[in-house]
């Protein structure tokens, strides 16, 4: 099943690459594939077909076959890479008539982790992720992402938040959900007897304020284990939770400790995620 794949794009191999500052990728350029650079935080310049660009968080970069490019980076920078291989003539000459270079935020960088995510998954365990699905995912933000390039805006990515997300409590606690929120403080805010928000919210989302609290907390400490390099204690911090509490709500959710789910999918970090098994990927990082 593994052999079924998409006939317009193949994903061939992702890695999370973390750069030390002053790191360097000498001009080069693939014969037979195609290259996204999707820089997480840090910054840089990148050169693309004699064209010089900067970089920084939540810019992404396209190399397409045959263009030689090169980077460098002046301070510390997380990356997500993609190398894959065009097989549709139309996509290609589409993607050879765009900028090399976007914006990535909002739904299309939610998306971009996500697949990243899903081959380090499937290599893990075949039957988590079916290729087919990881690169037709793919396909379908690197399209979004390149070719409707205003989609990659906080706006647009609005218009795709659950509904629930419409409800002014929600979006209270999305927004402050590293500050000291307590039930009584809510209800204060918003004029509402404690019961009556509990049920009101209930009604509207299955949870109460406090435990939709808490899921948000929980999801955005994972995303920071998982694409940044901050110390454990200070994500802690950023969500609103002491580090004794976070490791045990996290050890009760997931059955690690902070450090082993950072390890968990981080091991990752300049190692080869492969899906398909003939590829071979060579790159070198230079220091200055």
């Amino acid at each position: 099943m593994n052999r079924l794949r998409d006939s317009q794009l193949k994903l061939l191999w992702t890695a999370r690459i973390d750069y030390a500052k002053g790191s360097r990728v000498e001009t080069h350029s693939h014969e037979d594939y195609d290259q996204l650079l999707l820089v997480l935080s840090g910054g840089g310049r990148i050169a693309i077909g004699g064209h010089e660009y900067d970089t920084k968080a939540g810019s992404a970069f396209l190399f397409l076959k045959d263009v030689p490019h090169s980077f460098s980076f002046t301070s510390p920078t997380i990356t997500l890479d993609y190398k894959f291989k065009l097989l549709d003539p139309l996509l290609t000459e589409a993607f050879r008539d765009i900028p090399p270079h976007c914006p990535c935020s909002g739904m299309e960088l939610w998306e971009m982790k996500m697949w990243y995510k899903a081959s380090l998954l499937h290599t893990r365990s075949s039957d988590c992720f079916h290729p087919l699905r990881i690169e037709a995912g793919f396909k379908g933000t690197l399209v979004s992402l390149l070719l409707n390039r205003h989609s990659a805006d906080t706006e647009s990515y609005a218009s795709f938040q659950p509904a629930e997300d419409n409800e002014p409590i929600v979006q209270y606690l999305k927004a402050n959900f590293a500050d000291k929120i307590t039930l009584e403080q809510l209800s204060k805010h918003f004029g509402f007897n404690p019961n009556y928000l509990i049920k009101l919210f209930n009604d509207k989302t299955g949870m109460t304020p406090i435990q939709f609290l808490q899921e948000i907390r929980l999801e955005k400490a994972k995303e920071y284990l998982e694409f940044t390099s901050i110390p454990i204690t200070e994500v802690a911090e950023k969500v609103g939770w002491t580090l004794p509490y976070f490791s045990k709500i996290l050890k009760k959710r997931t059955g690690m400790t902070p450090s082993r789910y950072r390890d968990s999918l981080l091991n990752a970090i300049g190692m080869d995620i492969i899906l398909e098994q003939d590829f071979s990927n060579e790159w070198r990082i230079l220091r200055w």
